[in-house]
């Protein structure tokens, strides 16, 4: 095997975490035309089957996450194509399914043990993404059901782009609560809620649990 990727398959939420980060920092530059649309989707492929792969390698079944991948692709790529509520509803609720499972198969990779590991560090921060990401898609299927869902900057009533929509999933689940875009459907308002309140307890119970293990020696086995 190439020694140059090695260290990169022996690591796994490093590479899902750095797919991430050169997605988050690509999006910006694709524009909101038809080529940027594209472009974008498919950095939100590539991120998804980073995930996909990194559940793999997790306890939890891989194939399910393969199959929320494969519905939230296909039925996207066929609404960018007809422009079809109907799939666009069904392909942003497979994309935020694929996050929310792969989310919750690297919770469960962090918390196996009694020790926290360099890589399981990593992969607090890619769990992170991983929620925003979720939430960022079940925000572009509430603004595909309500088109005026989401008050834009500057006072405008319009969908919001993918950019804005993982900055106002971003904040809400930092909970900072720093963004300029405010829900104003009952719909979208209980959305945040949640993901405010999902991002709390991810800080408190997980993040917090996995620094509290950082140094631990594993545990020598009872006779």
């Amino acid at each position: 095997m190439n020694m140059s990727i090695r260290p990169w398959i022996r690591a796994p939420s490093r590479t899902l975490f750095m797919v991430q980060l050169l997605a988050l920092l690509l999006y910006p530059f694709l524009g909101d035309n038809r080529v940027g649309q594209i472009l974008s989707t498919s950095l939100s492929v590539g991120v998804l089957a980073a995930a996909v792969w990194m559940v793999h390698r997790s306890p939890r079944p891989g194939w399910i996450a393969g199959v929320l991948a494969i519905v939230g692709v296909g039925a996207w790529t066929a609404h960018s194509a007809t422009g079809s509520v109907a799939l666009a509803v069904i392909g942003a609720a497979g994309y935020a399914a694929a996050y929310f499972y792969a989310a919750a198969s690297l919770i469960t990779y962090m918390m196996g043990d009694d020790r926290a590991t360099r890589d399981e560090l990593w992969a607090a921060g890619a769990t992170f993404m991983l929620f925003a990401e979720a939430y960022a898609w079940l925000f572009m299927l509430c603004q595909q059901l309500q088109p005026e869902a989401f008050l834009a900057p500057g006072g405008i009533r319009q969908p919001l782009t993918w950019v804005e929509l993982m900055f106002l999933s971003a904040t809400n689940f930092s909970a900072t609560g720093l963004s300029d875009i405010i829900p104003l459907s009952p719909h979208a308002r209980t959305l945040v809620i949640v993901e405010q309140w999902n991002g709390v307890m991810y800080m408190a119970l997980i993040v917090s649990r996995l620094a509290g293990m950082l140094g631990r020696k594993p545990t020598a086995p009872s006779d």
